[in-house]
């Protein structure tokens, strides 16, 4: 039998290949920047519920997960504040916090949340770790964020969010493999882990489809330009 990380990443394909597609386009139409504030605000929206579904998740789980509970207790402690984090990169782009925290999320953001309750309450708690996988599994590079802060002017104060998930990322990705490959043997688990990744996945690629189309509400400040033109043949993701 493979491993389990081994089949999640197969049925993760589609969706992978639909976010680098989605991302590339976006940094090649030149419509990044414009959107990367509401990207920021989007992603505060989801990422200050990431204790909260791992401390629902945690509490559903039985006394013979105690590795996943364990795992979640730690990683719970390691995510705490970092909404903050993105609070401070809209404020380096002039973006008031209270008005950041006082906004209502896009639908597609809600659906990211509500897809996880309903894995967890309705399927296995111990599928989060999918969507925590899939969060965590693919840290943006160095190259990425030289592209945005060089080709698309933005400062590096207003990329910090990013750039400490692309240091912290790489380790968390080897915990979490080890944690599908040794924890998740019951055939409900594994089915409940592919249905939070898929999901957690999709409603990422929608939510960039929307923030790059520009169909979003009109409360991000304005735009750094950009200060030179891309290569075209570059993959950035």
């Amino acid at each position: 039998m493979p491993m389990f990380s081994t089949e999640l990443e197969a049925r993760l394909k589609p969706h992978r290949e639909a976010y680098n597609a989605t991302v590339n386009g976006w940094l090649l139409d030149r419509t990044f920047g414009i959107t990367y504030p509401a990207l920021l605000l989007e992603t505060y929206h989801y990422v200050k519920h990431s204790c909260s579904l791992m401390d629902r998740a945690h509490d559903r789980l039985g006394p013979l997960d105690a590795t996943l509970r364990t795992y979640l207790r730690t990683h719970r402690t390691e995510e705490t504040g970092h909404e903050a984090w993105l609070l401070d990169d809209l404020a380096v782009l002039g973006y008031d916090r209270t008005e950041a925290t006082q906004s209502a999320p896009l639908a597609e953001t809600v659906a990211m949340i509500g897809s996880q309750l309903y894995v967890i309450d309705y399927c296995s708690p111990a599928g989060l770790i999918g969507y925590i996988y899939v969060m965590e599994s693919k840290p943006p590079s160095e190259f990425f964020l030289s592209v945005l802060h060089e080709e698309f002017g933005l400062p590096r104060e207003a990329l910090t969010f990013l750039t400490r998930h692309g240091d912290a990322d790489v380790r968390h990705r080897e915990e979490l493999c080890d944690i599908l490959d040794t924890c998740f043997t019951d055939p409900d688990a594994r089915r409940a882990a592919i249905t939070s990744a898929t999901l957690g996945l999709s409603c990422v690629v929608r939510l960039f489809q929307r923030l790059r189309s520009g169909d979003y509400l009109d409360s991000c400040p304005a735009p750094v330009p950009p200060i030179s033109t891309p290569r075209k043949e570059a993959l950035y993701v």
